[in-house]
Order: C-alpha cells, then sequence, then structure tokens
C-alpha cells in the first residue's frame, strides 16, 4: 500500500471525488426528467381512459362525439405523448449508465490505490464513456423538449 502525503493525499481526494461531482450533476437531470416522464406517462393514461371510456358507452359514442374536436385531438396525441415517454425513458437509462461509469471510475482511483492495481488508465475510460452515456441522455431530452412543443400544439390548433 502506497504512503501518501498531504500533497499526495489532496489529488487523490479530488481525483476520486471528481466523478462523484458528476454524479450529483447526472442526479439533477435525473431528478427533472423522472418528473417529466412521470407527467407524460400519467397524461397519456388520462386521455386514454378518456377515449376507452367513449368506445365503451355505445350510447355516449354517438355521431356528434366522433365527429368532436376532442376525440380527433386525443386520438392525435397519444402517439406523439408516446415518442416523448421513448425518449424520456432513454434518456433516463443513458444519464444513469453515466453515473454508474462515474462510480466505478472512482471505484477503480481508490482500488488503484489501496490494492495496487493500475487502473488509472482504465479509470479515465469508465470515466469518458460515462461522459458520452450523459451526453446521449442530454441529446434524448432535447429530443423530448422538441416533441412536447408540437404535442401541445396539437392540443391548442386543433380548437
Amino acid at each position: 500500500m502506497q504512503e501518501f502525503t498531504t500533497p499526495t493525499a489532496q489529488q487523490t481526494i479530488q481525483a476520486i471525488l471528481t466523478p462523484a461531482l458528476m454524479i450529483s450533476a447526472c442526479g439533477l437531470l435525473l431528478l427533472g426528467l423522472n418528473n417529466r416522464y412521470a407527467t407524460v406517462i400519467s397524461r397519456i393514461r388520462l386521455l386514454n381512459d378518456e377515449k376507452r371510456r367513449k368506445l365503451a358507452d355505445p350510447e355516449g359514442i354517438d355521431r356528434e362525439y366522433v365527429d368532436a374536436l376532442r376525440f380527433e385531438s386525443v386520438m392525435r396525441q397519444i402517439p406523439s405523448l408516446i415518442t416523448r415517454v421513448s425518449y424520456l425513458r432513454r434518456a433516463l437509462l443513458f444519464l444513469w449508465i453515466g453515473v454508474i461509469c462515474y462510480l466505478l471510475s472512482s471505484l477503480l482511483l481508490g482500488a488503484g490505490l489501496f490494492l495496487g492495481v493500475d487502473a488509472p488508465t482504465l479509470a479515465v475510460w469508465v470515466f469518458m464513456i460515462g461522459l458520452a452515456s450523459a451526453a446521449v441522455g442530454v441529446i434524448f431530452a432535447l429530443l423530448d423538449i422538441a416533441l412536447a412543443y408540437r404535442v401541445l400544439k396539437l392540443e391548442v390548433d386543433i380548437y
């Protein structure tokens, strides 16, 4: 096991904590995306329930309702909302992969110091994979944002 001087100990702690700071950054993104994910799923369920109630009631689905703007709006929104939830699911998945990579890179750095394993190069590669994964997650979150506007336009433009 390696003996630490004060500067070496400080550098070691900084190196191990850097990925942990990235975990916090991803955690904030995950929190926001998780809320949006739940909101979109809830919206899909509400619209689907509204559609199902009207279709299940033979007397409730008369010609006036079928021609109603609301039914058309519901039918147009559901596919877009399902695409949104897919983007959000992917964003969450890639951000979680990033968090796991940051944890692994911290563990590899610590293991390298205490177990004498030559892990710094591997730790950097794992950290870089985490960054790439987080970037892909952010891209999917941006796709969701773009589609969210189109879904809102479907709701508003129909009336």
